[in-house]
């Protein structure tokens, strides 16, 4: 029979590689000439097989899986209206199905194009799921847009009438890009997605790509998945991107091996000496563990969502209710399904704080926090870590994209273990209601990275007490640790689009908190205290609806490889 198909898009990346000494990281850098071909004998970057791990175990669960060298396009020069060129990856995602089209149709064709391998009728069109990485992940996103939601260029409505039948069932991004065309920036709303975040990025650190989830709660019509990787860079996702410069801001533990030996790229690269290029790196090419965390993250998404057999199960492993297994690394997983929730609270409402307590909404502490922040900045010796790759000149420092902050609110216990904060719900009557999901993050404010010595003088971990308010009195306690997994509060503001003296408040990557609701109580609110103090951010709260028969009622808010195949497709088109 037919199978389901899996398209993965990479990210801009250096084309050629310098050198590959064996024990040493590539050494990647410039760009193809128009023909594909790399100066002075280079060898190409095959960036498109640097997902070979993850296609391998899709392979073995029934799925075709096309991976996309779109290394003539890689590192073009803008074109107007399409600056990042990720409109340009999207017509080559969708081409590229248009000529799968073909080869399933064309036994001759297919076994001339896949070294004899016959795949004529083996493409289930109705079952695609799309994943892109950084540059890519923007790439899969205009994708979905123009095919499914006729949104796009002026090219947009004829890739419906090129590609009948063709759906695209799901969603899933790595690091992606966030930043759109002529101020337009597309979300996911009626297919499954999801999107993996790396807690350590690279080069200007502005997490923009956050922004997408703060979208896609206020719009995603089906349910959505954030997973955060502690510890993980932007490059191991791919096996072939193998040097990075990446920095763990707060409490994390990177996925590679830090006391590793190191070299400076003039030591096997000497025309490097003297130049910004004569980077000191570790003598390591790429982390296991991150791997595994694609596979884990990746294989529950396409498993649930892509495919006439999908198992809606899997994606129970990415949400925040089910233990994690025993090897897996620290994750901090973000669950939301508009469709089957309510919302409770959204940062506006009914919250009260006891003595002791700060409650403010999250853009006015920013506002209120810049200033110290740009007056420590311009005294100085030492840059903050986030200010690596492009310091702002000092003295010129300003507060931007003040829109795009999440409308949560920050609350600050300071050291009172004994002080509470309460939320309150307006009433209403509602049947088949299983728990609460709270989205928290805690994020301190000192500039220390992971891989220093420093710490923060607050406690590492906050250990949060929340208990539901309820027609009976206050539930017990259910105990959540916070750690801050970022503790940065200011960096570059949409880093691509504006000078480095714009500064931006970090966005909150939030992790979700689930709260079961038993016996048939009704909950009007909810009361958070802190057992030994410290600080954190509080965004949504929802009342998710059971999917059960059996009702129960309570008062809530109305704020609202076929074990075989393995396919890279080395696709050429602008």
């Amino acid at each position: 029979g037919s199978l389901p198909i899996l398209v993965f898009l990479p990210g801009k990346h250096a084309d050629c590689r310098l050198l590959a000494l064996p024990g040493y990281p590539g050494l990647d850098a410039g760009a193809t000439d128009i023909f594909g071909h790399c100066q002075d004998n280079l060898a190409r970057v095959a960036s498109h097989l640097g997902y070979a791990y993850l296609s391998e175990y899709f392979a073995s669960h029934g799925y075709i899986v096309i991976s996309i060298d779109v290394a003539l396009i890689n590192n073009r020069w803008p074109i107007p209206g399409d600056l990042t060129l990720n409109f340009v990856r999207a017509r080559i995602v969708l081409r590229t199905l248009q000529k799968m089209i073909e080869l399933n149709n064309n036994a001759e064709m297919s076994k001339q194009i896949l070294n004899g391998i016959d795949l004529s009728g083996k493409f289930d069109f109705t079952q695609v799921g799309l994943m892109g990485h950084s540059r890519g992940g923007e790439g899969v996103r205009n994708a979905y847009n123009m095919l499914m939601e006729n949104k796009g260029p002026i090219d947009t409505p004829k890739w419906r009438e090129r590609l009948p039948g063709v759906m695209i069932k799901a969603i899933m991004e790595i690091v992606p890009m966030y930043y759109g065309e002529n101020g337009t920036k597309f979300g996911v709303e009626n297919v499954p997605w999801a999107m993996l975040v790396s807690g350590c990025e690279d080069n200007e650190i502005d997490y923009a790509h956050v922004y997408l989830a703060y979208r896609q709660l206020q719009s995603a019509k089906r349910p959505n998945h954030v997973i955060h990787v502690y510890g993980a860079n932007h490059e191991y996702f791919n096996t072939e991107w193998q040097v990075g410069i990446p920095a763990c801001f707060g409490d994390q533990d990177p996925l590679w091996d830090v006391n590793a030996p190191t070299f400076k790229v003039s030591d096997i690269f000497p025309p490097a000496a003297g130049t910004p290029l004569d980077y000191t790196l570790l003598k390591i090419n790429g982390s296991e563990s991150q791997r595994k965390t694609a596979i884990f993250a990746l294989g529950a998404f396409f498993r649930a969502y892509v495919g006439v057999n999908a198992d809606p199960d899997f994606a129970k492993l990415l949400n925040p209710s089910t233990p994690l297994p025993d090897n897996m690394t620290e994750l901090g997983r973000q669950y939301f399904d508009n469709t089957q929730s309510i919302q409770l609270f959204n940062g506006t409402g009914n919250i009260t704080g006891s003595s002791g307590v700060e409650i403010i909404p999250l853009r006015m502490y920013a506002e209120s926090m810049f200033s110290s922040f740009a007056t420590s900045y311009d005294n100085s010796l030492i840059s903050p870590p986030q200010f690596f790759s492009d310091p702002p000149k000092k003295g010129n420092l300003s507060l931007g994209c003040l829109e795009q902050i999440e409308n949560g609110v920050h609350i600050n216990f300071d050291n009172n273990k004994q002080a509470e904060v309460i939320i309150s719900f307006n009433k209403m009557e509602i049947k088949k209601i299983s728990a609460i999901d709270i989205q928290l993050a805690r994020r301190s404010s000192c500039w220390f990275t992971s891989t220093h010595s420093s710490t923060c003088e607050e406690p590492r971990e906050m250990k949060l007490n929340i208990q539901l308010q309820t027609n009976t009195g206050f539930s017990s306690n259910t105990t959540v640790f916070l750690k801050s997994r970022y503790n940065l509060q200011f960096t570059r503001c949409e880093a691509m689009s504006f000078p480095p003296e714009k500064i931006g408040y970090l966005p909150v990557m939030f992790e979700t908190v689930r709260i079961p609701v038993t016996n048939d109580l009704y909950v009007d609110g909810l009361k958070l205290s802190s057992q030994n103090g410290g600080n954190l951010v509080l965004d949504n709260i929802a009342a998710i609806i059971q999917q059960s028969s059996n009702a129960s009622f309570l008062s809530i808010s109305i704020y609202l490889l076929f074990s075989l195949f393995f396919i890279s497709v080395i696709f050429h088109a602008y």
